[in-house]
């Protein structure tokens, strides 16, 4: 398991909102998309902005807390056909209880309880990049066909995994991130 850390919250130009986490010791990023609410959910925790009355994921903190549990980390657990899953890992007086949850929710929860976020190591080889190596990939596939198998070799997917997930490629190498 790696930890990771959100690196940046992104709105592309049709209005689709991407959660991008980095891993903490390592040059491995993952892309999430993730919906309105939850954007904005993560946005005012990443701003540390002080809001008059609590938004749902602060009720879920605060009930947690209520039921004496206390959040200790939530993991990014897999993902099936282009769909993260998640889960949220509470401590209720000694008694580890893993709550299913949207990925977007978890880490939301996250920054809201000031815990670690981590993510399965096979989450990572399917759907993790590297900025710099996407770039080369991609330019090198349009400039050369011939490279493209020893492209293909270098990643950890097969054909089909890498077509299925060509989508965050395109939308990926669009986006703004900073090494």
């Amino acid at each position: 398991m790696k930890k990771l850390v959100v690196e940046s919250l992104k709105i592309n130009n049709v209005g689709q909102r991407v959660v991008i986490l980095k891993q903490e010791s390592g040059s491995m990023y993952l892309a999430i998309w993730i919906a309105t609410a939850e954007a904005d959910s993560i946005a005012i925790r990443l701003q540390k902005i002080d809001i008059p009355r609590p938004l749902t994921h602060d009720l879920l903190c605060n009930s947690i807390s209520k039921l004496d549990g206390n959040i200790e980390k939530v993991i990014i657990t897999d993902i099936k056909n282009d769909t993260f899953y998640a889960k949220i890992i509470v401590n209720q007086s000694g008694k580890i209880i893993q709550l299913d949850s949207r990925p977007s929710d978890a880490i939301s929860i996250a920054l809201q309880a000031n815990v670690q976020i981590y993510c399965e190591d096979s989450v990572l080889e399917k759907a993790g990049f590297k900025k710099r190596e996407i770039n080369d990939d991609l330019s090198k596939d349009k400039t050369n066909k011939k490279n493209s198998k020893e492209i293909n070799s270098r990643l950890p997917l097969g054909e089909k995994e890498r077509k299925s997930l060509s989508v965050f490629e395109s939308f990926i190498d669009t986006l703004d991130i900073d090494e």
